[in-house]
């Protein structure tokens, strides 16, 4: 997606919600004009420019229209109800299960036969649908579990796991630069200690920090400690999120308790973890975490 001042912004143009939504500019143009189904904003050109409700909208009323309701039928409906009647919420928890497990294995399903274009398009409408952190917890979390298992299984290939490992990181990257932290939001510096190059734990922590209010600084994989240090003193950041995701390696464990132990002299340091991890028999001066549901339970009660 090519940067423009209105999609730093939060705003998006007529092209750009074409490809998000799945629909074609004449027919949102229509619903507008004829259904209200949204108010976009204008340029001093005239030129149309959506949000990103806007956009979740659009994307409900598409999937109406598709279960059979007339646009004229539906355009009038909230939001809340829109996701009624298809499905995504009431009184059966079951179908909100099977909504986001289906949108899990099309997209595998896409990946699997080198679909990558509609893979993208899975992952691209589901997050302009979904809440932020419905959409880390109910699919991209449950999507890395599945990757996992299809490994193991050897259902999925080196080549496979790379594409996916590229959109998920370019879809959770384009979303957080339009997360916008409130002035004077805490800090919290994301990484991955040495050694450690697996990063799609660091990456998902840095987008629900930002969904929750924090200002997220991703520093990436294999960092030294000092450096990690270094970069929370000077940016004033309190806390530090480091993700691990596998085993120690013969020899390591000592050298990532020291390290662990440096980073909380100075800060307040969380660490996720895999349940079982041999890192968590330890007495670390951090704070353990197994789910992504406790990282999120921890930061709402922070920030809160």
């Amino acid at each position: 997606m090519n940067s423009t001042a209105q999609e730093t912004n939060g705003l998006y143009p007529m092209r750009v919600v074409s490809r998000l939504t799945g629909l074609t500019a004449d027919t949102i143009r229509v619903w507008e004009r004829r259904y209200g189904a949204v108010d976009p904003e204008r340029t001093d050109g005239n030129k149309r420019r959506y949000n990103g409700s806007h956009v979740r909208r659009l994307v409900l009323l598409r999937r109406a229209t598709e279960l059979g309701h007339s646009i004229g039928q539906v355009a009038t409906l909230h939001d809340e109800e829109l996701r009624r009647i298809i499905g995504e919420i009431g009184p059966d928890i079951d179908s909100q299960v099977s909504l986001y497990d289906a949108l899990v294995e099309d997209y595998l399903g896409a990946i699997t036969s080198y679909d990558v274009q509609r893979a993208e398009s899975i992952l691209t409408r589901t997050a302009a649908i979904l809440p932020p952190m419905t959409l880390t917890l109910e699919v991209i979390v449950p999507l890395m579990r599945r990757v996992g298992e299809a490994w193991i299984a050897k259902q999925l290939r080196i080549s496979h796991e790379h594409i996916i490992s590229g959109q998920l990181r370019s879809l959770l990257g384009t979303l957080m630069r339009h997360t916008d932290p409130q002035p004077g939001a805490p800090r919290i510096i994301v990484a991955t200690p040495p050694s450690h190059l697996h990063e799609f734990g660091a990456i998902i922590g840095a987008f629900m920090a930002a969904s929750r209010g924090y200002e997220p600084i991703y520093l990436g994989t294999h960092m030294p400690f000092e450096e990690i240090a270094d970069a929370a003193d000077q940016a004033g950041a309190s806390i530090i999120l480091l993700s691990i995701a596998r085993s120690c390696e013969p020899g390591e464990h000592l050298g990532l308790v020291a390290g662990i132990e440096l980073l909380a002299r100075g800060h307040e340091v969380w660490l996720g973890l895999p349940e079982g991890h041999e890192l968590g028999h330890n007495n670390l001066p951090a704070k353990l975490l197994y789910r992504y549901e406790d990282l999120d339970a921890l930061m709402t009660s922070q920030i809160g």
